[in-house]
């Protein structure tokens, strides 16, 4: 909860930034990005689940109040160009990640996979058609591998990819998605990102 709490600072701070004319810092880069969270969540040691629950949610409400004033603009976080990518990567992609490894890790996964099987048609529903969406499937996907749905992860993935190519390359890497690695159709997914 810390370190979705820092996250969601982020984000808020830049949002504020852009609410006030100003030019949004950016967050921390890509590469880096492991190193700069393990330093942040040592300053985190100590903090009360119940209050790092409490300021994040308190963070949540602030983005929501500031995109209800923005609406959706160019915004540049990450690969994200738009604020309404951003924020729902942000604050709704981001947190369920996190819960999906837990829940894994923990011995839960039908808990973890029903998260990432409700979000995506929860986002399509409430959202225009937008870059996240295809994280959100991409998601799904995940979740069909834990299950052994595989025919289904794969048609997964090839919905995400048509929407975000670049996620290919993840996809080759990712651990989630290691029992699919063997198999020509993810090859042949995962592969054909260098001739877009």
């Amino acid at each position: 909860m810390f370190h979705l709490g820092m996250w969601r600072e982020r984000m808020r701070n830049a949002l504020t930034a852009m609410a006030e004319g100003r030019t949004p810092e950016p967050p921390p880069p890509l590469e880096r990005q492991d190193e700069f969270n393990d330093a942040e969540l040592a300053n985190g040691i100590g903090t009360p689940l119940a209050d790092a629950a409490a300021r994040s949610d308190h963070l949540l409400a602030e983005i929501i109040g500031l995109y209800e004033k923005l609406g959706e603009r160019p915004f540049q976080w990450y690969r994200w160009t738009n604020s309404t990518d951003a924020v729902l990567a942000n604050s709704y992609t981001h947190p369920r990640t996190h819960m999906f490894t837990y829940l894994v890790e923990n011995g839960d996964p039908e808990g973890a996979s029903q998260l990432f099987e409700t979000a995506a048609p929860e986002m399509e529903a409430a959202t225009e058609n937008l870059a996240v969406h295809a994280t959100a499937r991409y998601n799904v996907a995940c979740a069909r591998v834990l299950q052994g749905r595989v025919d289904e992860a794969l048609k997964e993935l090839q919905a995400a990819f048509a929407k975000r190519a670049e996620l290919r390359a993840h996809a080759a890497k990712d651990s989630d998605l290691a029992p699919l690695r063997d198999d020509p159709r993810f090859q042949e997914m995962v592969k054909t990102e260098s001739r877009l």
